[in-house]
């Protein structure tokens, strides 16, 4: 799910975390940890609710060093995109 907000931020995507997880522990091991993160919290795949990216970061920022760098990552983006999507513009 791509989604702008109006101040053109991209809502991250399952992929974009994903990508990113696996340049830290290569393709196999994120497409893992990820499942099995997903189990944990009971979330079915494909994550495409940013509030579901939110839990599965600070799910994966418990783990281990290597997945609190990538799953704080995501969870940064996600807020970020919430907060712009919900700031009012100036006058």
């Amino acid at each position: 799910m791509t989604s702008n907000n109006e101040y053109g931020a991209e809502l991250p995507s399952e992929n974009d975390a994903l990508d990113a997880l696996a340049e830290l522990v290569g393709p196999q091991t994120a497409e893992g940890i990820w499942d099995l993160s997903c189990r944990d919290l009971g979330l079915r795949r494909p994550l495409e609710n940013p509030a579901d990216l939110r839990r599965i970061a600070e799910h994966m920022m418990t783990v281990g060093d290597l997945m609190r760098v990538a799953g704080r990552s995501t969870k940064v983006r996600v807020i970020t995109y919430e907060a712009l999507s919900r700031a009012v513009q100036p006058g």
